[in-house]
Parts: C-alpha cells; structure tokens; sequence
C-alpha cells in the first residue's frame, strides 16, 4: 500500500511529513505509551485509558503501533476481520469505529487472520508508523492514545521524532528488573526533550476481595521512586485484579464493565492527573 501511495501521490518525505503534521494539528493532544518491557500490562493501560477519557464525552482515537504484536483490536472488542475504509482516489483510510466512538488503527486490520505473524524489519515498520499517522483519517479529536511495543526500538524513536508534541506515559509494575527497563525509556524521552507527563505502576499489589488484605506480590514504591529521581508525577498505581485478564480476553474493557474495583478507580483517577496536567 505504501508503494502504491507514493506512486499515486508522488509525495516526498517532505511532503509526507508535511501530511503527518497536519494531521496531528487536528488532535489537541498526543499521548505515547510506552514501557521498558514487555507483560507489564502497557496495552491494558492504553484501552482503559482510552475507554474512561470516551466515557467523559472526549472524542478519543487510539492507535496501535505494536505492528508485530498487536492486541489493542481484541482488547476493546473489535473484530481484526473488520477493515478500514479506503478512499482510493486519494489513497487514505479511516479508522474504524470502536465503542465510545472511539476512533482504532491497528495492525490487526490488515492481516489474513490473528495466526499471521508480522515479518517485518525497520523501514517496513517505520513506513506503516508514517501511514498511521498521515494517511488515516483521525479528523478532530480531543485525545490520541497510541500504544507502543516495549524497549526504545524503532517505533518509539518515529513517533517521538514525528509528534514534537507528543506526551508520554510511562508504564511498569513494581518489579525492580520493570523498572531498570522503564527508567531507560524515561531517561530517552527527556533527552529527546519530550513531555513526560508521569508514571503508572501497573500490578501494583493484590487486594484480598475477601478481605481487602493487601499482597505486595512484586514489590512495593518502585514506580513512586522512579517518578521521584526523574522528577515526573506518578500518576497512579493500578492494583492486579483477575477481571482485567478476562475482559481484556473478552473484549470488554475493564474499566466500564467494574467501574466500582479498586483497580477502576485508580485508573479513574489516574485519567484524571492527566486531564488535569493536559488541561492547564
């Protein structure tokens, strides 16, 4: 597709970049997220936070950059058989419409079924990270969540490079090996001088539902000590709770099917520090 793009349009990387800013000046706000690791939970973080900042009346958009592994279609419910509508003339496409409204791109569209892997190196991600970004048809939003894979590859790099203003959100557990990774990804942000608006420490112990006794099963204040030595706000700590593995493999978000869990109001509080950080 993005041969044929190129050919039809005869565009440049000048010009292309040009399309990619244009389309970005339509949505007030760029949220990254990102993590040092993989299994720490990053793309729930994304869907719920996607799904509560819908349920307030945003108009919301997310995108999933994990070309190679994505799972952002299934978390929130959509099926991978649905495709984007094209429009041929000008060789764009729109992002299909999930629940809230909320406007999804991912990977997932666009290949035969779930089992086909992604056999990509570089250019070839970078270049469907550039049509995501300037192809799709996002229109006005109010925010863009876009869900990064793990570490500070290639993807990472494109969209810190391609949004100058762009926000980041850092995701780890508490786990000491998380946060070795999770200080890396926020030691690049900052020297590429990019807005680290806070930390969410995802699995952030087990609460008893029985009792309410809390287990600290990985750890305890690594994400609080993070946010501390980099002087960014940590943003909440999300407590584990076996409702997000089945609705996330359910597709139905956690955070509107339990809005009254522990872990649904951290989230809800969490949307709101960075409401309130975006808002000022």
């Amino acid at each position: 597709m993005e041969k044929k793009s190129e050919e039809k349009k005869g565009l440049t990387n000048e010009q292309r970049m040009e399309l990619i800013k244009s389309n970005m000046e339509k949505i007030r706000h760029k949220i990254a997220i990102i993590s040092g690791k993989g299994g720490v939970g990053k793309s729930t973080v994304a869907v719920n936070l996607a799904m509560k900042l819908a349920s307030t009346g945003s108009a919301v958009g997310l995108l999933d950059i994990d070309i190679t592994g994505p799972n952002v279609a299934k978390m929130i419910g959509i099926s991978p058989e649905l495709k984007p509508q094209v429009d041929p003339d000008k060789m764009q496409f729109y992002p299909i419409n999930g629940p809230l409204n909320i406007k999804v791109m991912s990977m997932a569209f666009l290949i035969e079924d779930s089992d086909s892997p992604v056999i990509w190196r570089g250019p070839m991600k970078m270049s469907a990270t550039r049509q995501f970004l300037g192809d799709a048809q996002w229109g006005y939003l109010d925010y863009l969540i876009i869900d990064l894979p793990p570490g500070t590859g290639d993807e990472i790099l494109d969209i810190l490079q391609l949004i100058p203003d762009v926000h980041i959100v850092i995701v780890t557990t508490p786990q000491e090996v998380a946060l070795m990774d999770s200080r890396k990804t926020i030691k690049m942000s900052l020297i590429m001088n990019r807005d680290v608006i806070g930390i969410i420490e995802n699995m952030s112990g087990y609460i008893c539902p029985e009792c309410g006794y809390k287990i600290d099963l990985f750890g305890k204040g690594g994400g609080e000590k993070a946010a501390k030595d980099f002087n960014v706000p940590l943003l909440g700590q999300i407590p584990l709770d076996p409702n997000i593995r089945v609705t996330g493999d359910s597709g139905l978000p956690f955070i509107i099917q339990f809005p009254d869990s522990p872990a649904a109001k951290a989230f809800t509080e969490s949307v709101k520090k960075i409401r309130d950080i975006l808002e000022k």
